[in-house]
């Protein structure tokens, strides 16, 4: 046999991007922004030609996007953010991977919660690390509840990690709660990281981003791919407090760039993300989400639906049924066409439930209430 680490052999994907087979009328699967992107995009894409193919054609030394993401966070009453504080990453999936690098290794153990993201949980167990959860509870209808995640941390843990929204379930966490998370976390001298993936969609006041000051074992990590609409671009970031140490081997981003693809994210994608942040245009429109979601969840009769807010545009209903066994996904697969993510590789849920991510379009919000009242009327 070739030599590979075994822990890989042993291991089965959570990751829930293979969707099964089947007529689809309406997607609401995977979690991007279904909004067109800004037309300053494509201005910004037409001047790469011939006589300006500098950002093609070199390796991106460059630091203007930087600059230009904190001049975003500026314009947000954040001004201690410099470029100096930022990392780039190919989608926040990469930076996410390099934290398990710095702080875990074979046997180390990282604290998340269940439902979370899968592809983390993924990359966690591949790189040996023993990836333990703090499970929302059933009678709380999936809420997060700061007091029982940080009930579990100890020092047996050599990171933490909470999603601030959660994926699936749209929920948002108080900045108290992250704080109380934040605090235990510094005094057992542990990293946490409050994944952002979502987070442009929730108010900024929420935003572990206002934690960094006082906190510089806290890294948030946001992307391009969710609200912005630009999965394709692979890009992300991380923000880091400016108040790191001055010990080399007590800083993060100091550590972090050690393990950084040299020539972090690719020349176009810097374009973009440049484009988006400048752009005048309402990208993200929080107004029409919360009217479709308000609208979807009004629907809803015989499925429950988790906690979570309406500004963000994904949700988790589920069917209290018996059958263990029953597969919403599937069911509205086949039946209405309409395709959603099982939550069936989540830890916490179960194919009972499924992700849903809200179409932007008016026409297609009325699709899939409709389809959702079909469902139910199905199966009462």
């Amino acid at each position: 046999m070739l030599k590979m680490n075994e822990y890989i052999h042993e291991y089965t994907m959570r990751d829930y991007s293979n969707f099964p087979q089947g007529e689809i009328k309406l997607d609401c699967s995977l979690g991007v922004n279904s909004e067109s992107l800004p037309a300053l995009v494509f201005t910004r894409l037409g001047q790469l030609n011939a006589a300006n193919q500098n950002d093609i054609k070199y390796y991106p030394h460059t630091d203007a996007v930087h600059q230009t993401i904190a001049g975003y966070y500026k314009k947000k009453g954040i001004g201690w953010i410099t470029k100096d504080n930022i990392l780039l990453g190919c989608g926040s999936l990469d930076l996410l991977g390099n934290i398990n690098l710095l702080c875990l290794t074979r046997g180390k153990k990282v604290l998340g919660h269940g439902p979370q993201f899968t592809a983390y949980i993924d990359q966690v167990n591949c790189i040996g690390s023993m990836y333990c959860h703090c499970d929302f509870k059933k009678e709380n209808n999936y809420l997060f509840v700061a007091g029982d995640y940080a009930a579990e941390m100890n020092s047996d843990y050599d990171l933490f990690i909470v999603e601030n929204p959660n994926n699936p379930t749209g929920q948002t966490i108080r900045l108290d709660d992250l704080k109380i998370i934040a605090e235990k976390a510094k005094r057992l001298n542990t990293i946490l990281i409050v994944d952002e993936a979502y987070g442009d969609y929730m108010e900024f006041t929420a935003s572990a981003i206002n934690l960094l000051y006082d906190y510089p074992n806290v890294v948030v990590t946001r992307t391009f791919s969710k609200a912005f609409g630009a999965a394709g671009m692979r890009m992300g970031y991380a923000l880091f407090s400016p108040n790191l140490s001055s010990r080399p081997e007590d800083n993060i981003l100091t550590q972090l760039k050690k393990l950084e693809n040299t020539f972090s994210c690719n020349g176009v994608a810097r374009v973009i993300a440049q484009a988006l942040l400048d752009t005048t245009e309402d990208i993200i429109k929080i107004d029409k989400i919360m009217e479709h979601k308000q609208e979807i969840i009004k629907s809803l009769s015989v499925f429950k639906l988790a906690a979570t807010s309406v500004r963000v545009p994904i949700m988790t209903i589920y069917y209290e049924t018996g059958d263990r066994n029953f597969d919403l996904q599937l069911s509205l697969l086949e039946n209405e066409k309409l395709l959603t993510v099982s939550c069936g590789s989540y830890f916490g849920l179960d194919k009972r439930a499924v992700r849903i991510m809200l179409p932007s379009s008016d026409d297609r919000v009325a699709d899939l209430k409709q389809m959702l009242i079909s469902a139910q009327n199905r199966l009462k």
